[in-house]
């Protein structure tokens, strides 16, 4: 036990120096040659819907692209059955009542990509020669590496929520391959989702400033007849200067008879012998 701990020790002292070393002159080099997207990002559907009332109306259903302004391309066998559950009027006030976006309870919708791209979200960019990171206000984080690096092998590839992702910089936009993503629904009011086959390539850019845009290509030949195409416009959040982690108030928004509550916040606790 004791010359494994030893053996242990002189190694993570001979690798120590090597996280301690100044960046090398070729990081630095690809540092230099990759675009500025720090800060915070809002989607259209946030944007929209950040007002006093907390609530979109007719434009939250125009700003997005994943349902309410875009029809996907479904195979015949599924199409009718798409837009039957989109017309259903009794189910969707059913699932009105009831949903909850973030926090104890939320759908698990909330969580996948593409949809994360597209609900009321906040993210943040990092930029880096060997990956590209987005940080969602919900804690969600899609990792895009851009080290050259494949795909896993079949065999240690599973399907997850937000999927494989891998990019490579043409320019200044970055062209991000995804596949694996959990088979699911992808959006709000449908009981279709794509198959564990769909794959995604993106084109990401910053157009000024103040805007991302993400060319998104959506094939999967299980489900689609062929690819769907969307454009999602991301806005620079300027009235943000960090990343706030929050829960939704879930402890005040209880789920009771099949609709969704609101309870008072408790008065604080009075020290004993107050008055």
């Amino acid at each position: 036990m004791i010359r494994t701990l030893a053996v242990l020790l002189a190694a993570a002292l001979v690798v120590s120096p090597a996280h301690g070393a100044r960046n090398s002159q070729r990081r630095v080099q690809a540092f230099a040659k990759l675009p500025d997207w720090s800060g915070m990002w809002e989607t259209a559907s946030s944007k929209v819907i950040t007002n006093p009332a907390g609530t979109g109306g007719p434009g939250f259903a125009k700003a997005n692209q994943l349902w309410g302004n875009s029809n996907p391309p479904f195979k015949p066998e599924l199409e009718a059955q798409y837009r039957a559950g989109v017309h259903d009027a009794a189910a969707a006030a059913a699932f009105a009542n009831s949903f909850k976006g973030c926090g104890e309870g939320a759908v698990q919708l909330e969580k996948t990509f593409p949809f994360v791209m597209d609900s009321p979200m906040v993210f943040e960019v990092t930029v880096t020669p060997e990956q590209t990171l987005l940080t969602f206000d919900h804690g969600e984080i899609r990792y895009i590496y851009t080290d050259g690096r494949s795909h896993p092998q079949q065999d240690d590839l599973w399907p997850t929520p937000m999927g494989d992702s891998v990019g490579r910089w043409h320019g200044d936009t970055l062209v991000i391959d995804t596949i694996a993503r959990t088979a699911g629904p992808f959006v709000l009011d449908s009981s279709i989702g794509l198959s564990e086959q769909a794959h995604f390539i993106e084109r990401m850019r910053m157009i000024d400033h103040n805007t991302l845009e993400d060319q998104l290509t959506i094939e999967d030949p299980q489900r689609l007849a062929t690819p769907w195409k969307l454009t999602f416009r991301f806005t620079r959040a300027t009235d943000l200067d960090r990343m706030i982690p929050y829960d939704c108030e879930a402890d005040r928004n209880p789920i009771v008879n099949g609709k969704m509550i609101i309870r008072p916040p408790e008065a604080p606790a009075q020290p004993a012998g107050a008055h």
